[in-house]
């Protein structure tokens, strides 16, 4: 997908030098329909995102059948949400989810959804916005073509999963507000909800049924237990057992953990191990609970701690370092010191015994029990230098690694000049797609590390990942925030620094994303300040930039000539190529709102002469129509067709570019009617309008009747 020229998203718009907006990367709700029809039902893809079940799942018998009882029926009027698999930290609430849907799913034959909605845990819970896009995408639909806002992301969602027989696994919820947007809206599908929390507001107001899973019966653990050790060690040791089941209270994340452990320990007596188990309470209150077993937890997570090898152990604490959900083998090589391909070992070894779980694509995660152990262990460990270096090598990693991929989606556009040191393995990223596609797998992490960065006075890790975060402004409308707090997290850290440069840079960024957000005085006063800074620094630069912004606020607020006067300020400032040619454009688009078609048309071939020259294709091709439409509003249609049809010959030529393509043949439709040939007008509306119907139904149906109207006269 090619990027537009940074001025805007169409004829109708004007924006300063932001990075990388998407053609057509904003779909109204109006064309849903077009979207669900443009992929027929029997070609849409079958997802089938489940997590792998355990290889020795045990009891939960009653369970399961309660679940089973929940499978949609012929004559099953509603979708069926059970909220609650409910219950506390560790009782295996996942477990028993993913068990069930990998038993069930044969009853789903289009397909079974699977997201983590971080609603407990280190991190900051996942936005419905999120898990939406991700969804959207699986189910067929292309990144060019996601709705922007929440609203039209779920009639979309519902659009598509309507008369379809899907699953839906929403794990880790944090409330029912969470889970609501994520809710087909028909028939035949089925959502299972786990969550620490009973959801009360889903079970009053969807009518959803709630299981509340307990502690392991003595039975269930017992089978676990023989699952895991085998049958003919624990009938040897019957009172070991029970005793070993007593000491781990029935928790099911704690038996499994004790049992894998032991099993590796063949020649050692079960007594021995819950001898040491018992003699092995620190009496550490960091997991301590009254009511979930947080004491036998604890017991457990010590004993197996204390047997792991010393650079497994390190590795393990230092993961309790990390503020994100989950993480790759580089990013756990930087926090422990370590290469990656000792990472990897030592993370393979902590899967083993169940310390880590590996979720593919050689990425792991901790339960959030463990994390708070692991941080805890940290603590007691590591002297405060050792955690302050390792939090350092962790931030700077996510710190040089999002600026790497950053250069690549935004290739040259500036970002803070901040020095960091090198930290980790360099992760290999061969183009934009790449690196946007490593941006968006590591968005909690990164805004978490920022987060912690700027928590532990890391001011220039901090800045850079605030950098970074335009990436955002290509997402769901629901980033945007995300990016306006990391671009206020990192201003902070700049001042805090005395880094005034690199406050001037990210005043910019989050003036832009303030007018995206439509927050018009918050920019203002951005830039404003930008302004000034740039004003005390001599840096032209920042300067025009800074005037380009509050020439952006004013046109969005259709204050034309005082926007033509901010511009006009900026563009002695911009040194030529394509920011002269950014705002060229400004001025000729300002120009044509106020009526004045010849100025517009002067500023408009200074564009085009200022995109040629920084061989900027796409620029090159918006410039030839703003050209095409000054002469337009100069009566010369003769040549506004040669113009547009200059333009529309380019963006044939370039990818992504369709949306402008049809922007260049409606110009050229309306010169076409002027001068009398209303068939090739048609033609050119007819074909405009066909470019737009998977991107912009409403628009699209305008066009065809318009198209329609003139071939009939």
């Amino acid at each position: 997908m090619a990027d537009e020229p940074e001025h805007g998203h169409g004829p109708g718009s004007v924006r300063n030098e932001v990075p990388g907006t998407v053609a057509g990367s904003v779909v109204q709700a109006g064309s849903i329909r077009q979207l669900v029809l443009a992929a027929p039902r029997e070609q849409l893809p079958v997802p089938r995102l489940l997590p792998p079940a355990v290889r020795d799942f045990a009891g939960r018998d009653d369970q399961l059948a309660r679940l089973d009882e929940l499978l949609p029926g012929e004559t099953r009027a509603a979708a069926t949400v059970i909220s609650a698999v409910d219950g506390t930290a560790g009782v295996g609430k996942t477990t028993l989810a993913v068990q069930w849907a990998h038993r069930v799913e044969h009853h789903f034959p289009d397909g079974t959804l699977f997201a983590d909605l971080r609603g407990y845990g280190p991190s900051a819970p996942v936005h419905p916005s999120s898990v939406l896009t991700s969804f959207l995408r699986v189910l067929g639909i292309e990144e060019d073509r996601l709705p922007a806002a929440l609203d039209a992301q779920v009639s979309l969602y519902r659009s598509l999963l309507a008369g379809r027989r899907v699953l839906v696994l929403l794990d880790n919820a944090g409330s029912a507000e969470q889970v609501r947007p994520l809710l087909p809206g028909a028939a035949g599908c089925l959502v299972l909800v786990t969550s620490r929390a009973s959801l009360t507001g889903l079970l009053v107001a969807e009518a959803a049924s709630q299981l509340t899973l307990d502690l392991f019966s003595q039975e269930e653990a017992h089978v676990l237990l023989r699952r895991v050790l085998g049958s003919a060690r624990v009938a040897a040791e019957p009172e070991a057992v029970a005793a070993l089941v007593e000491v781990c209270a029935r928790l099911p994340l704690a038996l499994r953990i004790a049992a894998t452990r032991i099993a590796t320990r063949r020649h050692t007596s079960v007594a021995e191990i819950v001898a040491d188990i018992a003699a092995d309470q620190s009496g550490l209150d960091v997991l301590s609970s009254s009511r979930d077993g947080g004491s036998a937890v604890r017991t457990v997570f010590d004993w197996s701690y204390t047997g792991l090898a010393g650079e497994q152990a390190r590795l393990f604490r230092r993961l309790g370092l990390h503020p994100g959900p989950e993480f790759g083998v580089p990013a756990a090589a930087a926090v422990a010191g370590v290469d990656g391909t000792t990472a990897y070992r030592q993370l393979e070894a902590l899967a083993e015994v169940h310390l880590v779980e590996a979720v593919g694509g050689r990425r792991y995660r901790l339960h959030d029990l463990l994390h708070a152990y692991a941080a805890h262990r940290a603590e007691l460990d590591d002297d405060p230098e050792h955690r302050r270096a390792a939090r350092d090598r962790l931030f700077s990693w996510y710190a040089r690694t999002a600026r790497a991929a950053d250069r690549l989606v935004f290739p040259g556009l500036e970002a803070p000049a901040v020095e960091l040191p090198a930290s980790g393995p360099k992760v290999p990223m061969a183009d934009r797609s790449a690196a946007l596609a490593w941006l968006t797998t590591e968005q909690a992490n990164l805004t978490a590390v920022l987060r912690a960065a700027a928590g532990h006075h890391a001011h220039a890790a901090a800045v850079v990942l605030a950098g970074t975060a335009r990436f955002l402004g290509l997402r769901e409308q629901a980033s945007w925030s995300v990016r306006f707090e990391a671009e206020s997290l990192g201003l902070a850290a700049a001042r805090a620094a005395g880094n005034r440069a690199a406050e001037a840079l990210l005043l910019g960024f989050r003036g832009d994303t303030l007018a995206d957000l439509g927050r018009w005085d918050a920019a203002e006063a951005d830039f404003r300040r930008q302004l000034e800074l740039a004003d005390e620094l001599g840096d032209p630069a920042r300067q025009q930039v800074a005037l380009s912004g509050l020439g952006q606020v004013r046109f969005l607020q259709e204050r034309y000539a005082e926007a033509r006067e901010f511009y006009l300020r900026a563009l002695p400032r911009a040194g030529g190529g394509r920011r002269e040619a950014v705002i060229e454009c400004n001025l000729s688009r300002i120009s044509v709102r106020l009526g004045e078609f010849e100025q517009a048309r002067e500023h408009a071939e200074r564009e085009l002469v200022l995109r040629r020259e920084a061989a900027d294709h796409v620029g090159e091709a918006y410039a030839l129509c703003d050209v095409a439409v000054a002469l337009q509003g100069l009566g010369a249609h003769d040549t506004a067709i040669e113009y547009a049809g200059q333009a529309a010959a380019l963006y044939r030529t370039l990818a992504g570019t369709e949306t402008l393509l049809a922007e260049a043949l409606e110009t050229a439709a309306i010169s076409l009617e002027q001068s009398g040939d209303r068939a090739r007008a048609a033609r050119s509306l007819a074909e405009a309008a066909a470019l737009l119907e998977n991107l912009d139904a409403e628009r699209a149906g305008a066009l065809h009747r318009r198209a329609r109207e003139l071939g009939a006269g």
